[in-house]
């Protein structure tokens, strides 16, 4: 089967890739062997095992996702320990209000700097648009516990701010470049909402572009790339868009170096919780904690979210039933600092979230894969 670009990966970066190009009018298929990649939405339970919300900042990645309800941020309790919580309506909340506005004013900086830069990913690669803005590039360079440090609120950090990104990460501050960590921080500036996602509606769209397989093996070869599928057959294409997670791509293109991933487990569970914890919506826990966040869902029942397969859940739950579990072995490439290349050699492209955290980078990476295959054919056309 031949096409003259190739899609692999079905995630945020492939179908924003994939829309991309059926919107130019571009010969391409999209291979996959499930639509929504990190996104795994159940439709029947209504329920989020994955990526659990989506920024109002996220302009790209939300038109694949339809947005829910308003995560209430009054409605979310930050724990340090059974006896040490925090509400976001409390005198401990005032009392770090200088720590606050300088969190502020550290946000307000990043996000002046970091919307020119997502419009910049769009048409070059993510290292070209670090190193046209010193501010980008210093903070993708620097860890989050250093940025944290320079900008003197600590003490928010540890208690309300670090909780939050730990539960859209999995890990702690020392692990995530500072411009991960302010990309994920935006969530306590901006509106942020539960989805849905509807793969059927997103098939339909894609029609006959859209090949259900797993691509096993990848070769270059003058003038293309040959694949092959775990269904035995082959493609060939003359471009490639390498969009699967970062362990898989450094599998297909030999990478030297990826960020390493972090471990999610997700409880789906008909539950009563303790009532330290039963009074909120959320609960956001220290990355000392296994259990990560426990989240209401619509029919009352919880998503509980942890590092550990064998969490004891009877660290937050009075009783439980398990509904469903999701276990995410590599969930998202977020420790280090390494960079995967964006274009690799005259035929392939990389996109994901590799060098940034989220659903938003992911999306700018595969439209950057895109504006660049669409650039190519008009270029040979003149």
């Amino acid at each position: 089967m031949q096409s003259k670009t190739i899609i692999i990966g079905g995630g945020m970066a492939g179908m924003s890739c994939a829309l991309k190009l059926l919107e130019a009018g571009q010969d391409f298929l999209l291979i996959t062997d499930r639509l929504g990649g990190r996104i795994m939405y159940n439709a029947e339970s209504k329920v989020n095992f994955g990526a659990y919300f989506v920024m109002d900042s996220y302009t790209h990645a939300r038109k694949l996702l339809t947005r829910q309800d308003l995560l209430k941020p009054t409605d979310v309790c930050f724990h340090n320990s059974e006896r040490e919580r925090f509400a976001v309506l409390s005198g401990h909340t005032v009392s770090l209000l200088p720590e606050f506005i300088r969190f502020y004013l550290a946000m307000r900086t990043f996000s002046a700097h970091y919307e020119p830069y997502k419009k910049r990913c769009q048409t070059m690669t993510q290292k070209s648009a670090l190193d046209l803005d010193p501010y980008m590039a210093e903070i993708f360079a620097i860890s989050a516990s250093q940025f944290i440090r320079q900008n003197k609120f600590e003490r928010a950090a540890s208690d309300y701010i670090s909780k939050f990104t730990y539960a859209c990460t999995g890990v702690g501050t020392d692990q995530l470049t500072a411009l991960d960590f302010l990309n994920v921080s935006m969530g306590m500036i901006v509106p942020i909402h539960r989805f849905a996602f509807d793969a059927q509606a997103m098939a339909d769209q894609l029609g006959d572009h859209l090949v259900l397989d797993t691509i096993e093996s990848l070769e270059q070869q003058d003038g293309g790339v040959n694949l092959q599928g775990k269904s035995g057959q082959s493609y060939q294409a003359q471009k490639v868009v390498v969009a699967t997670p970062a362990i898989v791509t450094q599998q297909f293109l030999a990478l030297k170096e990826i960020r390493a991933a972090c471990q999610l487990y997700v409880f789906h569970v008909k539950a009563e919780l303790k009532p330290i914890y039963n009074k909120y919506e959320m609960n956001l826990f220290p990355n000392t904690s296994e259990i990560i966040l426990t989240a209401r869902q619509f029919d009352g029942t919880y998503l509980i979210y942890a590092r550990e397969s064998a969490v004891d859940l009877y660290k937050v739950c009075t009783r439980f039933t398990t509904l469903a579990t999701m276990a995410w072995d590599k969930a998202m490439y977020v420790q280090g600092s390494a960079y995967v290349e964006q274009k690799i050699g005259e035929n392939i492209y990389v996109a994901g979230d590799h060098n940034g955290l989220g659903l938003e980078p992911a999306a700018l990476s595969g439209i950057y894969a895109a504006n660049q295959i669409i650039n190519q054919t008009a270029s040979r056309k003149n």
